[in-house]
């Protein structure tokens, strides 16, 4: 079984949360609570839907002398709110329970049903490796001074 499915079975048995029966269905996501995913399954967050076949894939950068391995994720992903708006949003990639990978994503401003390329270049971040869990979520600046 899924993971989501466990999780989605484990609300509904226990009862948590309001709309738990909801949020397990076909319906749109519209929450931004992080939701964990598959990768390359569509899934809904936000009322923005992304289709089957979202990847994550290895990009050889240059860094100096140095050549790093950054993640590269890219989709398709669709407005399914009535608001004209865009998408932004994270990808974390997590090992038992521990961050090893967060990638920034987004796509331009999109009207009701209009679907487009996303991207999430990570730069910052190191190719993932052993990752047990993606999780999608609101974009959050890293404000701690340096």
């Amino acid at each position: 079984m899924r993971r989501a499915a466990r999780a989605c079975a484990a609300l509904v048995g226990i009862g948590l949360l309001t709309g738990a029966l909801s949020a397990c269905g076909d319906d749109l996501n519209t929450d931004t609570a992080p939701v964990e995913v598959e990768v390359g399954e569509a899934f809904s967050w936000n009322s923005f839907t992304v289709e089957d076949g979202w990847e994550i894939n290895p990009i050889k950068r240059s860094a100096g002398v140095e050549e790093v391995t950054t993640p590269e994720v890219k989709g398709t992903i669709t407005n399914r709110s009535e608001e004209e708006r865009a998408a932004l949003f994270e990808m974390v990639f997590s090992a038992d329970g521990s961050p090893l990978a967060t990638v920034s994503c987004s796509a331009a401003t999109m009207v009701e049903d209009q679907s487009q390329q996303f991207v999430c270049p990570g730069l910052s971040a190191t190719m993932p490796e052993g990752y047990d869990a993606v999780v999608v979520q609101e974009f959050s600046r890293d404000t701690t001074p340096s």
